[in-house]
């Protein structure tokens, strides 16, 4: 077989396994949107400390997967943090998993099951939080 044969042959294996892995990654996106988010849902599923040359711990980068609201809509998202504890916190920057490289694919799609326990974590956090707000609602109303 010719170097582009087996390309080719590789072109047509690689298209259909990336076409069956997201297809699986936007099931999973539908089973969790049928789950009625209430807000993010998020998983830290890799995590390593950067140190400055003295090795002390200046901050962490974290690797996540997470039920994200995007663009109005609830997706499926992956993301990378670099968090520096000597500058201010930024915007985690959130892309859908289906729209993220091979590699990021491959790396975040083990760790998508833990985000059914985020989420239901998420709204159980949030009912006390609601509680909370109904009651200073009520009290300015007295």
């Amino acid at each position: 077989m010719t170097v582009d044969e087996r390309n080719d042959e590789l072109n047509e294996a690689l298209a259909n396994r990336l076409q069956q892995l997201n297809a699986a990654i936007e099931q999973h996106e539908k089973r969790f949107k049928a789950m009625k988010l209430a807000r993010d849902a998020k998983h830290i599923y890799r995590s390593h400390s950067i140190e400055d040359d003295h090795r002390n711990c200046i901050g962490e980068v974290n690797w996540y997967v997470g039920m994200i609201k995007l663009k109005g809509g609830w997706r499926l998202c992956y993301a990378l943090d670099h968090e520096h504890y000597n500058y201010p916190d930024e915007t985690i920057s959130w892309k859908p998993l289906v729209e993220c490289s091979i590699e990021e694919r491959i790396d975040a799609v083990p760790h998508i099951g833990v985000l059914r326990e985020a989420i239901v974590k998420s709204k159980e956090s949030l009912v006390p939080e609601l509680e909370k707000a109904i009651e200073s609602v009520a009290k300015l109303t007295e």
